[in-house]
């Protein structure tokens, strides 16, 4: 494969991935809207945020999530979001850590999209990482190499990614095969 060939095939592979990850961070700032009064409690519990700015704070973290969304959708923009979105997924993952050396692995951190019990640990610390990763990448290829629009397959491959996130949060959240048991 040439050096042309090469660098479209990872323009390509960048749009796909900007694409699941505005796609991941809008379905996460909808979430956040549809359960507004679940979400206020975790910014109060998780954050630590007092309760009368824990409306204003998540307001302002659904637009960010919205905002780096859609500048990651935009050729043009690609980097900026990718680069907002690197922040958030770091910020989250700094309160996720702060979490686990405070020994508080058993508060909601509102990680998923499902309703579930599981403490905080090695899998939410990896998942955090590598989006946070994943943007940084995105941000320095569309930095580099320019971006490319996001054509029909990449955006159904963005889609794929973001069934197999969710399958994989389902599965991840499943409590016996985390501990190795057999019910």
């Amino acid at each position: 494969m040439g050096d042309a060939s090469m660098a479209a095939a990872v323009q390509m592979l960048v749009a796909q991935l900007a694409v699941f990850q505005a796609l991941l961070l809008t379905a996460s700032a909808v979430h956040k809207a549809l359960r507004w009064s679940h979400s206020t409690g975790v910014v109060y519990e998780f954050i630590g945020v007092p309760r009368s700015m824990a409306a204003s704070v998540l307001a302002a973290v659904m637009t960010g999530e919205l905002l780096a969304g859609t500048l990651l959708i935009v050729p043009e923009y690609r980097a900026m979001g990718a680069m907002l979105a690197a922040s958030i997924w770091a910020l989250y993952l700094a309160f996720i850590v702060r979490a686990i050396f405070q020994d508080k692995r058993d508060i909601d951190c509102g990680c998923s999209f499902g309703r579930t019990s599981r403490p905080l640990g090695t899998s939410q610390v990896a998942r955090n990482a590598v989006l946070a990763g994943l943007a940084v990448f995105i941000a320095g290829v569309s930095a580099i190499g320019g971006s490319v629009p996001a054509r029909g397959s990449q955006v159904l491959g963005g889609i794929a990614l973001l069934a197999l996130y969710g399958a994989l949060d389902q599965v991840m959240a499943l409590q016996p095969l985390r501990r190795g048991e057999i019910s």
